[in-house]
């Protein structure tokens, strides 16, 4: 049962709204396009294993997508959580192509492609860590729970996994798998915990309260990359050729430079303006975005998105549906 289902990461929106939004040779152009690379092959990496995990027909299962719950003064986020009454799982994925070389006697994973050899963070002794938390967690709330695993899984199939020496059967290093065996291994631990005293009604307590707890990250991305909104391109995109800005014609959006036409390319523009810049905003904020000119042109394309709005005639503000 996906109690939270997969979704594009917040992150991922903003990261991309603003590649396309950059001003052009940008010094920081470079940086924000590696993120955006890692973040997108996290995100697939991220939905291969999720494709796997609704196999998981049984209700017996609750599962949950990049959940970030609070702690202390801190969040703790984890790619996959899986409640039973029998166990719970915690899940890392990593979407890496070529050679990881896992070294347990010193914990350290290297990575090998193309001939360049780098070292990443050791994603066994993070899912170790999220497993600390969410113990913590737990007990903060007065919560029962049942025992806690963990598994690192690899979502590439062609990433070759070596290991310098084997592992204990019982080493957390042994916990390690392509995405392809998620569902085998869940099925040893179906086996590993026949029985359990958390009760139907404890377990959907947990569930209740982890979706309640759980809180998307905010962040302002241009001060992420020490950025104004001067160095943000305004206008409305073509969709057939990227060129900014196009120009309001008879209800109607054109593109000058490939002459294509278009009557909602303003809807994807309006989303970066939210994404970057604010999360609402006025008719006069939304015309100097556009480069229009009328009032009440802008106030039919606003309308007609049906928006949330807060105060009056003259000061309403526009916020996306929550």
């Amino acid at each position: 049962m996906i109690c939270k289902e997969l979704t594009i990461p917040l992150i991922l929106e903003k990261t991309e709204a603003l590649s396309g939004r950059i001003v052009h040779h940008h010094p920081k152009v470079p940086l924000i396009e590696k993120d955006l690379r890692k973040r997108k092959a996290g995100y697939n990496g991220e939905s291969t294993v999720y494709y796997h995990l609704t196999f998981l027909k049984d209700k017996k299962y609750k599962i949950f997508y990049n959940v970030r719950l609070p702690i202390f003064s801190n969040h703790f986020q984890m790619d996959f959580l899986i409640l039973t009454r029998f166990y719970i799982l915690i899940i890392e994925v990593k979407n890496i192509s070529g050679m990881v070389t896992i070294d347990p006697f010193i914990k350290q994973l290297t990575w090998t492609h193309k001939g360049v050899t780098e070292g990443f963070t050791d994603p066994v002794s993070q899912v170790q860590r999220y497993k600390l938390l969410l113990q913590k967690w737990f007990s903060t709330h007065k919560l029962k729970h049942p025992p806690i695993e963990h598994l690192v899984v690899f979502s590439n199939p062609s990433t070759t996994l070596n290991y310098t020496v084997s592992p204990a059967p019982d080493d957390p290093y042994k916990q390690i798998i392509h995405a392809q065996n998620v569902i085998e291994k869940i099925k040893e631990w179906n086996e590993k915990h026949p029985t359990t005293n958390v009760t139907d009604k404890e377990l959907v307590k947990m569930k209740r309260l982890i979706i309640k707890r759980h809180e998307e990250p905010e962040m302002d991305i241009l001060k992420a990359y020490s950025l104004t909104k001067s160095d943000i391109l305004t206008g409305v995109r073509c969709e057939n050729c990227q060129h900014i800005p196009m120009i309001r014609v008879s209800a109607s959006w054109s593109c000058f430079k490939c002459h294509h036409f278009s009557k909602t390319a303003h809807t994807t523009a309006i989303q970066d303006y939210f994404l970057l810049l604010n999360n609402h905003l006025t008719n006069s904020e939304l015309r100097k975005f556009l480069h229009l000119t009328s009032r009440n042109t802008a106030y039919k394309i606003l309308k007609s998105l049906q928006y949330e709005t807060r105060g009056g005639t003259k000061s309403v503000t526009y916020s996306p549906t929550k």
